[in-house]
């Protein structure tokens, strides 16, 4: 009986993360396309960002400031005071208190972030040129020029592109439809359950420039590190860094 409680609950956790990562998506999605591409900018990295920055939306920050993308500094005079884990040139973490902009809605946050990735900084317009759809030729590269620029994390660019590939989030860049995300995501847990009999299609991955690094890559409750060898017979499952990942498609 207390392994069968146990299991309930797990599953009942899965399932509203699932559904709390669902709305976020679908609520981003509109206006994260639009701005993005008014910008020349990848949605898919600009949603990959604010799903890191801002746990889904379930950060302090977000919350209180409706900062998603972690933007320093005051908006309009408005800002808060909050702690952050930061990383020297040496890759090594450190926890301080930073000021960050607090913005009057997400709409605000995500213009925000388009212009600085536009516009970069006062000493450098150019700054942010790697992710621009004019000189990153994929997402993947966006995603990666971001991790020596945007971030003091040298492992950001793969935390990205993990995210890219987990939610299938390119398919923001071509203009598809996310209207069923739900059941794929739905879908997704009861196969990691073990409630799920149903076979996919397999899929064919796309080589990118994600680096081999050592330290774990996944943001806090998102991904689960997987031991072991990765296998190469499940088709709906994507080995990244050591890091097994449920494909999750976005369809038309």
């Amino acid at each position: 009986m207390g392994i069968s409680i146990i299991g309930f609950s797990f599953a009942n956790h899965l399932i509203v993360n699932a559904s709390v990562e669902t709305d976020f998506i679908q609520q981003f999605k509109a206006p994260i396309v639009k701005i993005s591409k008014q910008n020349h900018l990848y949605p898919s990295v600009m949603m990959a960002q604010a799903i890191v920055e801002s746990d889904f939306g379930r950060s302090e920050l977000s919350v209180e400031a409706n900062n998603y993308f972690g933007v320093k500094g005051s908006y309009n005079g408005q800002s808060v005071t909050m702690r952050t884990g930061e990383y020297t040139t040496k890759g090594k973490h450190y926890v301080t208190a930073a000021q960050f902009k607090k913005y009057p809605s997400m709409i605000a946050s995500i213009r925000d972030n388009a212009y600085i990735l536009r516009h970069g900084t006062l000493s450098d317009p150019n700054y942010y040129s790697g992710t621009w759809t004019t000189s990153a030729i994929s997402s993947v590269d966006a995603a990666m020029a971001l991790s020596s620029t945007y971030a003091t994390d040298m492992d950001y660019g793969n935390k990205l592109n993990a995210i890219i590939v987990k939610y299938d989030l390119n398919q923001l860049d071509t203009g598809a439809s996310s209207n069923d995300i739900n059941s794929k995501i739905e879908a997704s847990l009861k196969k990691q359950l073990g409630t799920s009999n149903t076979t996919q299609p397999q899929e064919a991955t796309q080589q990118s420039k994600i680096t081999k690094i050592n330290r774990p890559l996944i943001p806090r409750n998102i991904f689960e590190k997987q031991s072991g060898p990765a296998t190469t017979n499940n088709s709906d499952e994507i080995q990244i860094n050591n890091i097994l990942l449920e494909k999750i498609k976005i369809t038309r």
